[in-house]
């Protein structure tokens, strides 16, 4: 069933999304919401909840970024699974250079040519290191994106490489539990 109603928006920018629309998409309380303009048309998409063991991710994001000062996420080859420092809102689609380098699980310093993380970022990834996460989500990893115009020293892409091997070394141990 394909729905369409007027809706009025408020002075602070918001409309309400009708329940019916609601209901027939699964958005509830709490989903996050993918907002992109193509011209004149405003589209708004649910974004997916792509990895059940998301969650727990901000435990090794948080303390990465405040050790660092960099912006950090972790990505498998769609989605960003969870960010911290950098505007990468959780479910957001990568962009197709992205998804390439993901792909290819092999970790990267970028000098020159750094992709974005998601279309219309003014950010750009530095760095990319794999992770495991599940025999499912085998393609994913950690991003590394600095404020603009900044670069990476060595100890904080030796951080970020320890991180990602704890990443990696979490999610085994889980797959193992679960057997």
């Amino acid at each position: 069933m394909s729905i369409a109603l007027i809706r009025s928006m408020d002075t602070q920018g918001r409309i309400i999304i009708p329940a019916d629309i609601r209901k027939e998409t699964g958005i509830q309380s709490g989903s996050t919401l993918e907002i992109a303009t193509e011209g004149a048309t405003i589209r708004i998409r649910k974004c997916r909840s792509p990895f059940p063991g998301r969650k727990e991710l901000p435990e090794f994001l948080e303390p990465l970024h405040r050790k660092i000062c960099c912006g950090a996420a972790v990505c498998n080859a769609e989605y960003i699974l969870a960010s911290t420092g950098c505007f990468l809102p959780e479910g957001s689609t990568i962009t197709p250079e992205l998804r390439s380098l993901v792909l290819k699980q092999e970790e990267q310093i970028f000098q020159a040519d750094m992709p974005t993380p998601v279309p219309g970022s003014r950010r750009t990834v530095a760095a990319l290191f794999p992770v495991r996460l599940s025999p499912a989500s085998k393609e994913a990893a950690l991003l590394l994106v600095p404020e603009t115009g900044r670069t990476l020293a060595a100890t904080e892409q030796e951080c970020a490489r320890l991180v990602a091997n704890m990443i990696t070394r979490k999610y085994e141990e889980r797959k193992e539990e679960n057997l």
